[in-house]
């Protein structure tokens, strides 16, 4: 039973982060997010029973880090754009598309570690255990995707 709970919890945070990400990379709807609630971070305070002190912290540091996430979604999005309209182009591979490809990888690769550093800053507040079950639960998510924003939407 315990194990079925944990299963959940972990496909709730798959989908908080799919769904933050996605709205994080819509530039219409990243004003929108709710910085004071921070819902994606109610199950840090729940599942891994933060104290209040850590959750400030943690909330804190999330907030500094958003705008450095919907900049890297922008960066993203505006990379893939550039590989969409030269394929759309049908000129084959061209030199530009070599070099817009290659900018869209680099971009990608900028995003996965800037969350990775984001992540591991966040588990650097939280004693061992809250850091192993954090990390547990969240580095597969960039590891398969690329980042959490990639999860859940296709640039």
């Amino acid at each position: 039973m315990r194990k079925a709970v944990l299963i959940a919890l972990l496909s709730l945070v798959a989908g908080i982060l799919s769904f933050q990400g996605m709205r994080g990379c819509r530039p219409d709807l990243a004003k929108d997010v709710l910085l004071d609630d921070m819902p994606e971070l109610a199950w840090l305070r729940q599942d891994l029973k933060l104290s209040e002190e850590q959750f400030r912290r943690v909330a804190e540091l999330h907030e500094r880090y958003r705008p450095q996430c919907v900049d890297m979604c922008q960066r993203i999005a505006t990379a893939r754009g550039r590989v969409d309209a030269l394929l759309r182009g049908g000129h084959g591979v061209t030199p530009e598309l070599e070099v817009a490809m290659h900018e869209l990888a680099r971009v990608r690769a900028d995003c996965r570690l800037a969350m990775l550093r984001h992540l591991y800053e966040t588990a650097a507040m939280l004693d061992d255990r809250q850091a192993a079950r954090y990390l547990q639960a969240l580095l597969p998510h960039v590891a398969e995707s690329g980042s959490a924003a990639e999860a859940g939407h296709p640039h």
